[in-house]
């Protein structure tokens, strides 16, 4: 099982960043525990709990960003008798909020939803919530880690892309994913391929993501290497969330 373990990272583009994380944690009051973040696998529908990766990772972030603009004006909200969106929920409010948004986020048989997709229902998420803010889709590789590190600095969660496979469709090439132990050793734990997860946070050259309602890590250099030869920059990305001014 040694050559599932990574004990230190390489030097990578990320490394220079040192750490990053967001502010706050969210999680879902589970039967079996608190989660980290949500997942598709606890809904009985066919297609969110087969492809409902994109519509997880959408929810979070607007479940993440409202919670922000709330505290951000606590003040007034406080005035006006309002609670500020909590960082922690129950399973059955977590159920009820994803159903609705769902609709604003087709899930195409047997393909979930794509990242142009995404950033078009974020978008129109943004405006029906009167959030200020604008999503993207990123396109092609240059900068990708700066802008992860620079959207965290942000306080902003990132949605990234674990493409399929291309132009080799019929390939089964899988990103690892690690676990992170009290000792500060990666262990390989599981693996995967067109799926979106949330980074929640960047430990030198390292992702922290939420995936399945769960903490793991991903290799940035392992992942810049899959994006590049077994998937596509189109694939494999993450959208770009800037601020209105």
């Amino acid at each position: 099982m040694t050559h599932n373990i990574i004990y230190t990272p390489r030097k990578t583009s990320l490394s220079e960043t040192g750490s990053r994380s967001l502010t706050s944690e969210l999680s879902v009051q589970r039967p079996e525990g608190a989660s980290y973040g949500g997942s598709q696998t606890w809904f009985s529908s066919p297609s969110i709990r087969g492809y409902g990766c994109g519509l997880i990772a959408a929810h979070d972030l607007l479940w993440y960003l409202e919670r922000k603009e709330s505290l951000t004006a606590q003040t007034d909200r406080h005035r006006s008798g309002e609670q500020p969106v909590s960082d922690s929920r129950s399973w059955e409010d977590y159920e009820r909020s994803v159903k609705r948004l769902h609709r604003l986020f087709p899930i195409l048989p047997r393909l979930g939803i794509n990242g142009l997709m995404l950033s078009a229902g974020l978008n129109l998420a943004f405006l029906l919530r009167r959030l200020p803010y604008r999503a993207c889709w990123h396109i092609g590789y240059r900068n990708t880690g700066k802008e992860i590190s620079r959207l965290l600095s942000q306080d902003i969660p990132v949605i990234l892309s674990i493409g399929g496979n291309f132009p080799l469709i019929w390939k089964k090439d899988r990103l690892p994913l690690y676990k992170k132990t009290g000792d500060g050793v990666y262990i390989k734990s599981s693996s995967t391929r067109a799926h979106y997860v949330t980074v929640t946070g960047i430990e030198h050259g390292w992702l922290r993501i939420s995936s399945w309602g769960q903490e793991w890590y991903i290799n940035w250099r392992e992942y810049r290497n899959f994006a590049r030869t077994k998937s596509c920059p189109l694939f494999s990305n993450i959208c770009y969330i800037t601020r209105k001014h």
